[in-house]
């Protein structure tokens, strides 16, 4: 059993690089289109994230090895929720609308090798708001609404197939945001509650949980390798 742990633990790391590889957010454009039939003009686009994750494609010792170990959390390559080889953690508040260019995040740790996905926070005490108004082909008017959500969940599976090559190195990894995806879920013509403004709280909370489910979509999220 000694020597099988053993094995484990030095194949965890050994023989691969650590990087350094930059994290950054893009903005977004104010107008986005969720549909063909609908056109968003944004006043607001905000939202809190953290702790962002990197892992590899499945292997048969990793799922099995931490019934094995029972280490603490070391480094990138030793979380027991998958195989993460790469991480940055923290906590961002951003404003998609004021990004003219890239923000910088931080720089993430890398281990050199094969990646196939990745996750990120959106935590506890955080929000999402997004404001505007949309133009609905079929409405004689436009829709102005404001969603202030608190998703508190972990966006996981964001495809990130790419490979860290210690001799080629990464310039940066950008993480965007698809905010037409995350407003394809609403039903425009829902009523309201007579304000003239679309809330999560209208049409007995069914705007809210559209809402809330793009606001918590894979799709919604892209992190993309900039070699």
């Amino acid at each position: 059993m000694m020597v099988l742990l053993s094995l484990l633990l030095s194949g965890c790391a050994a023989d691969r690089a650590q990087l350094s590889v930059p994290i950054v957010m893009t903005g977004s454009n104010e107008t986005v289109t969720p549909t063909p039939q609908v056109s968003v003009r944004l006043t607001a686009a905000e939202l809190v994230i953290g702790d962002l994750r990197f892992e590899s494609p499945p292997e048969v010792a990793r799922r099995w090895r931490p019934s094995l170990l029972s280490i603490g959390h070391a480094h990138p390559g030793h979380d027991f929720s998958g195989d993460v080889d790469g991480e940055l953690l923290g906590e961002w508040s951003i404003d998609l609308l004021a990004l003219s260019e890239p923000m910088r995040l931080g720089e993430a740790s890398f281990y050199e090798g094969d990646y196939e996905s990745a996750r990120l926070e959106l935590p506890d005490g955080g929000a999402v708001l997004l404001e505007g108004y949309a133009t609905v082909e079929g409405l004689d008017t436009t829709r102005s609404f404001r969603f202030a959500l608190l998703p508190e969940q972990s966006i996981t599976g964001i495809p990130f197939i790419t490979t860290v090559d210690a001799d080629t190195p990464p310039q940066q990894v950008s993480l965007s945001i698809d905010l037409g995806h995350a407003l394809s879920f609403i039903d425009w013509a829902a009523p309201d509650d007579g304000d003239g403004l679309l809330t999560e709280a209208d049409d007995d909370g069914v705007v809210g949980n559209a809402a809330l489910f793009g606001a918590v979509s894979t799709p919604t999220y892209s992190f993309i390798m900039e070699p």
